[in-house]
């Protein structure tokens, strides 16, 4: 065989193999990127519902002292 040849096919290898490492780091790496914005939407949604869960226990709690504070100025409120 013609050393030309080989060194060719040798060169040709080494090239797709460093191109198929370089394709799956990529993919790796798109991979990692994609997940790590789920878990931060994910953990932001988290928060969310835990403020709006707070603020309607808040509300929940603050409403006999607003009804109460309504009758004793004799305010009849919103309601009519």
């Amino acid at each position: 065989m013609n050393p030309g040849i080989v060194l060719l096919a040798v060169g040709t290898g080494v090239v797709i193999i460093v191109v198929a490492i370089a394709v799956v780091l990529v993919v790796l790496f798109v991979t990692v990127s994609m997940r790590g914005r789920q878990m931060r939407g994910a953990e932001r949604r988290g928060e969310a519902r835990r403020e709006v869960d707070e603020a309607r226990e808040r509300a929940e709690r603050e409403e006999p002292e607003r009804e109460i504070a309504q009758e004793g100025r004799g305010d009849p409120g919103p309601e009519g």
